[in-house]
């Protein structure tokens, strides 16, 4: 039987360096390259049939378009929209003396800039030019202070638990 040859070929946002190895059942990996720039391996299978069209760029980008749409629709509440309910969590957080998390931001005084706290649209503009995405969070770099711009990113869970206050650096 003659190898499979995909080199060169592309496959939605995929196009096909070379070949990766295999799996142990014999499944071709491909080593691609994503229109985003990210390298990925694909299983062969997966690929022909059109099943792997990317990275996984593209999902992140389906699910914000989808969130963006039912913001947009009229009959859809504002709450149901993902980034909605994190930018009232992190208001909630600072501002509500009676929100459980109260003590570690609010009685800190752990603020929101006056940007953000005035503008949902505001927080929406920038978390979607920084990288927002479904499985990504809030996240303060530095985590004595506030939530504003140059100090807040979209960050995984471990990046989130590497960045606690009760940290220390070991050297």
């Amino acid at each position: 039987m003659k190898p499979l040859q995909l080199e060169g070929e592309k496959f939605g946002r995929l196009t096909v360096l070379n070949r990766a190895g295999s799996t142990k059942q014999g499944v071709s990996l491909w080593l691609c390259k994503c229109d985003c720039g990210a390298m990925f391996i694909a299983h062969s299978q997966r690929l022909k049939s059109g099943q792997t069209k990317s990275c996984g760029c593209l999902n992140k980008e389906l699910i914000i378009a989808r969130d963006i749409s039912r913001r947009k629709k009229k009959d859809s509440p504002l709450n149901s929209y993902r980034l909605y309910r994190i930018y009232n969590g992190m208001k909630s957080r600072c501002y509500n003396p009676q929100d459980h998390r109260a003590k570690y931001y609010h009685n800190l005084g752990i603020q929101v800039c006056k940007e953000w706290l005035d503008s949902f649209e505001a927080f929406e503009a920038w978390s979607l030019s920084h990288g927002y995405a479904e499985d990504l969070s809030i996240d303060r770099i530095n985590p004595f202070g506030n939530y504003e711009p140059n100090n807040c990113r979209w960050a995984t869970a471990k990046e989130q638990a590497n960045n606690r206050r009760s940290n220390r650096e070991v050297h």
